[in-house]
């Protein structure tokens, strides 16, 4: 996989003023007043994958709890999400501020240069953008968005009234990128290179994606049987929409999940929930199938018999966490250099070799990729869309493809891993791989139709851990899989606050700044495809 160093440029800098018409000689040419479609890309990409991510202000701090993969002390725990979390301020601020803002510029620009694959590439990337917005929030606004000073307060639109508006967006970035162009993008473009043929396959996907997502409340057959037919997908790992990290620490390009959970205290804990799934011990999902991927996804900072800082909450010989919801005594007990960390798959931290160190920032390379919208996940969206007899696919056959192209992405990070003092980590055997995939497939074959959707489901949920964006999306719709529910797990010091939040709430700082944004409740409000 190609390493991109990103260049961390924020909006000042790109969007440099200078002195209007004072002598024609005071133009400068190193400080346009205008900034550039590259410039423009390479920011809003950065933008867009980190506030959909991992880092502390990506959307993943807070779904990845929801979706019961890690961990968090914070106090959105229990479900009790507020918008005045930092995650969701900064990420509306991102997306309407920075990376849409960006996105206007690179049209208008482009459009005026006949710079079409930008253009394109732009059309593209916006759609997306309001597509997980509102699979977020609900109704968010779109039409009035970034219009000032024609309007400064947007009023919301439908989140049902959107997404045709994106389909069609999507479609005329896919004609645009096809164009002849009068400016390519090259380095500037961090997650495709300038390869044209890789954005019109994303955008393909992301249609096919939002299609499922429609599946329960109109008819898709005809425009999904059109997306398969047209075979333009992305096709292998080397498509998938992501964005590369590097290993330099001034300035930092690793992986902003590594960077939260490497510089101070930890604040990633592995929810006992996915552990416990992954390690055979969860008697309501893969009871007694143990995950191959374990010493990829988590490190273990304990020996079996180490003795941690704090009292433990929970172990299990070498893992320590503590649960979502809890209210016991030893929650809070400083556990930075006991506590089980995330591992080198999700952000490039470190394999699991049994050394049981508590690993410095330097002692992993953190540059693992963010990932967004990969081939897997279109395969499990594919075997989804058969089981659900949308399509005539064969679903055990997509399930069986998509769990070996999981595997495969895993062995991918495996193969470009700088071990850092370790021993390189062997890729996962095909022995393994085959063992595992058969088990699961055994009971695909002895369930009911609801039970087959459920594992297909939850084998997604898993391949997803470090990216909780669309897992939150696919659980609302389906209900699967089966989430931890601390109000009945028999543990008299867990609890959830609030009911599961269906949407998460509007940026507090939107609330108090617009008038025609009106904070809703969480628990209350369902985007339009959530039929479940």
């Amino acid at each position: 996989m190609k390493k991109i160093l990103p260049l961390f440029l924020s909006a000042g800098m790109l969007l440099t003023s200078g002195c209007n018409d004072f002598f024609d000689i005071n133009d400068d040419p190193n400080n346009p007043t205008e900034a550039s479609v590259d410039l423009l890309l390479t920011n809003t990409e950065l933008t867009l994958i980190n506030s959909l991510g991992m880092s502390t202000s990506g959307l993943s701090a807070i779904l990845s709890v929801y979706m019961h993969q890690m961990t968090r002390r914070q106090g959105f725990d229990a479900y009790n999400v507020q918008g005045t979390d930092f995650p969701i301020i900064q990420a509306w601020s991102q997306f309407y501020s920075i990376a849409l803002e960006d996105l206007r510029e690179m049209k208008n620009i482009g459009t005026e240069q006949e710079a079409w694959h930008y253009v394109g590439i732009a059309q593209i990337l916006e759609a997306y953008t309001y597509s997980q917005m509102v699979d977020v929030w609900g109704d968010v606004p779109f039409q009035q968005a970034n219009t000032a000073p024609e309007t400064y307060t947007p009023s919301p639109d439908e989140d049902a009234n959107i997404y045709p508006e994106v389909l069609a967006m999507l479609d005329e970035g896919i004609a645009n990128v096809e164009k002849s162009s009068t400016q390519t993008p090259g380095a500037d473009d961090l997650i495709y290179g300038g390869s044209m043929d890789n954005w019109r396959k994303f955008a393909k996907t992301v249609k096919l994606k939002l299609y499922n997502q429609l599946r329960l409340v109109q008819d898709v057959s005809g425009e999904v049987s059109a997306l398969l037919a047209e075979g333009d997908l992305i096709s292998d790992q080397s498509e998938d929409f992501e964005l590369a990290y590097g290993q330099t620490q001034s300035p930092d390009s690793r992986n902003p999940g590594y960077i939260a959970d490497n510089l101070g205290q930890r604040v990633y804990y592995i929810s006992v929930w996915f552990y416990e799934t992954l390690t055979g011990q969860n008697p309501a999902i893969l009871d007694g199938v143990t995950d191959p991927r374990v010493p990829y996804y988590w490190y273990n900072q304990l020996s079996e018999t180490g003795t941690p800082q704090s009292p433990a909450e929970y172990r299990d010989g070498e893992f320590l966490s503590i649960y979502f919801g809890s209210t016991g005594p030893n929650q809070a007990g400083l556990q930075d250099q006991s506590q089980t960390i995330l591992g080198m798959y999700p952000v490039g931290g470190r394999f699991d070799d049994g050394g049981a160190i508590s690993p410095t920032q330097t002692q992993a390379p953190g540059d693992a990729p963010q990932r967004i919208l990969t081939h897997y996940a279109r395969l499990y969206i594919e075997a989804e869309l058969a089981q659900a007899g949308v399509t005539s696919g064969d679903p055990r056959a997509l399930l069986e493809s998509a769990m070996q192209a999981s595997f495969a992405k895993v062995n991918e990070v495996v193969a470009n891993y700088d071990a850092k003092g370790q021993d390189s980590p062997p890729p996962i055997s095909n022995d393994a791989i085959s063992a595992y995939i058969t088990t699961v497939l055994s009971r695909y074959d002895a369930g009911d139709n609801n039970e087959k959707l459920e594992i297909i489901m939850t084998q997604k949920w898993i391949a997803s851990f470090g990216f909780a964006v669309d897992a939150y999306t696919d659980y609302r719709r389906t209900g699967y899989p089966q989430l931890y529910d601390p109000d009945t797990d028999n543990l008299s010091f867990t609890n959830a606050s609030r009911a599961f939040p269906t949407v998460l709430p509007y940026s507090a700082t939107e609330v108090e700044a617009n008038p025609n944004v009106q904070q809703h409740n969480p628990s209350e409000v369902r985007v339009f495809w959530d039929a479940n």
